[in-house]
């Protein structure tokens, strides 16, 4: 078995000190973060001591969901480290002292590549090559990286810390499948005869929030408002599969990949909210 039997708070082993770290001061970052060939290792690792109890994906069985887990998915490198190690006195989480260090890493970076956006290996491919389809494919037409783009979709640059690489290949290959609030089309057609064609941004009891192509706003009175139209779909394109082929694709989330801003800064994001 690993880890705890349960989602919620836990009580950590009486041996961590302040930092969550009983090792007497070595690293308290996990030095295999990313790496490909650790997480293979810890994966296989993790199949041979965990999966009895935690299931084949990490989701659950007879004991907890990792993938959903605060502690796997907020807490500390160094402290899910020592809970794999020491276990959880009282519970039916054993130790692991037989485990080397490079194991217990390998397995927390395992661990991570399921439940923390951002901590996946790298996706293969040319990032360079990707930047080349994102431009020509339009996409910067609405979407904005590096200060640059439309205000059409929603900002890029912090994509790859905030969604795991399947999600990201999921929302190029099937925007439909999930569309997040304010980027749902809308036609207003007003009492004057104007008709606005954009984002629907907010809207409430006397007002509706538009977000036009050119990234200006229109604030429009219900009273002012003859007719409304939300379309359930997302204004992206869903032939993307057809446009690009297998390297292209794969160029592409190559380079997604790799935005990674730690904060999206005023002058590059707040027209999107």
């Amino acid at each position: 078995m690993f880890l705890v039997a349960g989602v919620g708070a836990i009580a950590l082993p009486s041996t961590l000190n302040a930092q969550g770290s009983s090792d007497g001061g070595r690293s308290s970052k996990n030095p295999f973060s990313r790496e490909p060939a650790a997480v293979q290792a810890g994966r296989q690792t993790y199949l041979q001591r965990c999966a009895v109890c935690h299931g084949q994906d990490a989701r659950g069985s007879m004991a907890a969901n990792l993938v959903r887990s605060r502690f796997v998915a907020r807490g500390p490198d160094r402290r899910l480290y020592e809970i794999i190690v020491t276990g959880i006195p009282g519970t039916e989480m054993p130790p692991q002292p037989d485990l080397g260090e490079d194991q217990v890493w390998q397995v927390v970076s395992y661990l991570h590549s399921l439940a923390r956006p951002g901590l996946q290996p790298p996706v293969p491919g040319n990032p360079d090559a990707g930047r080349d389809v994102f431009r020509t494919a339009g996409c910067s037409e609405c979407h904005r990286v590096d200060g640059e783009g439309g205000f059409w979709g929603p900002p890029l640059d912090t994509i790859a810390a905030r969604k795991k690489a399947d999600e990201i290949r999921m929302d190029v290959l099937e925007p439909g499948k999930e569309v997040a609030e304010g980027y749902r089309k809308v036609i207003v057609a007003t009492k004057a005869g104007e008709v606005l064609e954009g984002l629907l941004k907010n809207q409430d009891t006397f007002s509706v929030q538009v977000l036009m192509r050119d990234g200006s706003f229109s604030l429009l009175s219900r009273e002012d408002i003859r007719e409304i139209s939300i379309s359930p779909d997302s204004p992206m394109p869903a032939d993307y599969d057809k446009r690009f082929d297998s390297e292209q694709l794969q160029d592409l989330l190559a380079f997604l990949d790799g935005q990674r801003d730690p904060f999206v800064p005023y002058e590059r994001g707040f027209q999107n909210y």
